[in-house]
């Protein structure tokens, strides 16, 4: 059978390796931006055919399917799917791993998918008020005397988002006006009507729920954690996700079977609601990015409409089962024939990047890596090559995460083993990763316990899903 990949980062390398390394045989062709030799790798192998050019392209991708005819399609990152190629690939009667553009809003558009959350009742939603006029949201700000996220209402890629914990009172104005400052750079990344949503600002450890669903059968994948700064013990600038772990089993340390039973209630709920409110199935991957809080327990802070990148490199080595398979069933909507097992021993995920990731792509962007992959497979450490392009016999950085290292193993010695890994690679400039992935879990435990604490005493007050305000003009949501 043959498949047709398109995306060219560290994701879609696992996706590619666990096509190639079926039993099924599938020979994979590929459309990338750049030539990604992790991904180049996988379709050598199955003697497919690699495709350069412009992945968000109806056109152009429409031009590679006719050409290919593949079995069924596999979509990677977000930007294809706002921009309608699951659709192509349905209107030329090819299945494919993806949701239509209209039921990918449900990750485009943040005040999309708050106003779904609250129109439907669905558990886990926060409250929120959405901008046009900048001047209003300003003013919104000044006034409100609570805790808040300020976000770009469509998905940028995880950048503009500000939060301000109103916490000692006698800095609240100070905090405001410096929060006001940022509203013009935070709506620059905007490019709908609605330029600004203001949220509840809410507390927890966070985590991520992918849910494989095709309208008919939904799968809960094992839960991961993504590592968003850029520096260690989470200060910096925000980032696409400088690591990641998963497990054990299908839970993470601090989440328990209930919260995970829970989370999966709210993303299925909220599948239901896309095909209500779009009038189509879901067919795909949906990602629930949540945060364990006092108001909800399991919470909602947005979703993903594909795998996350690093959570993939964190999941899908951990699938024993023939992965390639379950994609190929879930394009097909044959997914209740789908067998998952799961490596119970966790993983950890780190990311590599050039110095200047994430705030200057120019300056991240055209230098040189140098990977003795050999041996790094050796010391036990598996490799995912994300925006690093084969030029010749180099590797080029593309100015965004360039590596991915993944161990599974105990926690500790996952991360004692990436340690060593990272000395086999160089670059001729700096590079950055975190060492504490998968180093913190004591901490994420203990904020879990005291968050469950709240939300079940809540719980059981009749407040659950309840949240009191104070303001200066008493209450403004």
């Amino acid at each position: 059978m043959k498949v047709l990949l398109i995306g060219d980062g560290a994701r879609e390398n696992a996706l590619a390796e666990a096509l190639a390394n079926s039993p099924k045989g599938y020979k994979i062709h590929a459309i990338s931006s750049y030539t990604n030799p992790g991904i180049k790798e996988a379709v050598d192998k199955t003697n497919g055919k690699y495709f350069k050019g412009n992945i968000n392209s109806v056109e152009f991708v429409k031009e590679i399917v006719k050409e290919v005819n593949p079995d069924f399609g596999v979509i990677g990152p977000e930007d294809p799917l706002f921009h309608g190629v699951a659709n192509v690939f349905r209107e030329e009667g090819i299945p494919v791993v993806g949701p239509d553009k209209e039921c990918a809003m449900i990750e485009k558009s943040k005040v999309w998918m708050r106003e779904l959350m609250w129109k439907y009742n669905i558990p886990g939603r926060l409250r929120f008020k959405a901008f046009e006029d900048l001047r209003d949201a300003i003013n919104f700000i000044l006034e409100y005397g609570g805790s808040i996220a300020v976000k770009p209402s469509e998905q940028v890629g995880g950048k503009g988002v500000k939060v301000i914990a109103d916490l000692q009172a006698y800095l609240s104005n100070e905090k405001r006006n410096a929060l006001t400052k940022g509203i013009n750079g935070i709506a620059s990344y905007v490019n709908d009507k609605v330029k600004i949503i203001i949220e509840e600002k809410v507390d927890g450890p966070e985590y991520t729920l992918h849910v494989l669903t095709d309208g008919y059968t939904q799968i809960p994948m094992p839960l991961a954690q993504d590592y968003k700064h850029a520096y260690e013990d989470g200060i910096g600038p925000e980032t696409g996700g400088m690591g990641s772990i998963s497990g054990p089993k299908e839970g993470l340390p601090f989440i328990n079977e209930e919260e995970y039973e829970k989370s999966f209630e709210i993303v299925k709920l909220t599948a239901e609601a896309i095909k209500k409110e779009t009038g189509k199935d879901y067919v795909g991957i949906l990602s629930g990015q949540m945060m364990l809080t006092g108001i909800w327990g399991p919470t909602i802070i947005e979703y993903y409409s594909r795998f996350g990148d690093p959570e993939a490199s964190a999941i899908i080595p951990r699938i024993e089962s023939d992965f390639g398979e379950v994609l190929e069933l879930l394009a097909t909507r044959r997914l209740s024939k789908a067998k998952i097992k799961v490596n119970p021993t966790p993983s950890v995920v780190r990311a590599i990047a050039p110095l200047g990731y994430p705030l200057n792509k120019t300056m991240a962007s055209n230098h040189i890596i140098n990977i003795d992959v050999q041996k790094i497979r050796e010391l036990g450490c598996k490799i995912y090559f994300g925006s690093v392009s084969l030029e010749g016999m180099q590797l080029v950085t593309k100015g965004s995460r360039a590596l991915e290292l993944v161990v599974i193993n105990d926690f500790k010695e996952a991360s004692d083993k990436l340690d060593k890994c990272i000395n086999y690679i160089s670059s001729d400039t700096k590079l950055i990763f975190r060492h504490d992935i998968g180093r913190t879990i004591e901490d994420q435990v203990e904020k879990a316990e005291i968050v469950r604490y709240t939300y079940k005493s809540r719980e059981k007050k009749g407040l659950f899903g309840v949240s009191a305000d104070w303001s200066p003009n008493g209450g403004l949501w």
